[in-house]
């Protein structure tokens, strides 16, 4: 048990470390975004990762779940690059306004979502 509440204490220590150094070193707002963009692309890996492994147990290490997880990054990827070809590529703006494309974007995720359920 005090295991746990020292390795609890250690990985909430980061919220209260990553407050320190925005106070003192008063980053700009791009290394601000680099830094948000870089733990939620790890948040969202880890996910990910324990999504697809259960995946893989379910379907008794079946090849289909590594040709799916491919397929679906694929279509996103490429939907990805029609929407910012369109006039989206500046949806993702860190000044909190939506530009043109969002809701294609929108749309994307929400075919992408419902293909999953129909599988």
């Amino acid at each position: 048990m005090s295991e746990a509440a020292l390795w609890g204490l250690v990985a909430g220590s980061s919220l209260v470390l990553g407050a320190l150094v925005a106070v003192t070193l008063r980053p700009s707002k791009g290394v601000i975004g680099m830094i948000m963009a870089f733990g939620s692309g790890v948040l969202i890996s880890a996910v990910a990762y324990e999504l697809v492994d259960e995946a893989f147990a379910a379907a008794g290490n079946s090849g289909r779940v590594a040709g799916g997880v491919a397929t679906g990054a694929l279509a996103f990827y490429l939907g990805d690059l029609y929407i910012d070809s369109r006039g989206g590529a500046d949806r993702k703006r860190s000044d909190g306004q939506q530009a043109g494309g969002s809701s294609r974007a929108i749309v994307l995720g929400t075919v992408l979502d419902e293909f999953r359920r129909a599988w």
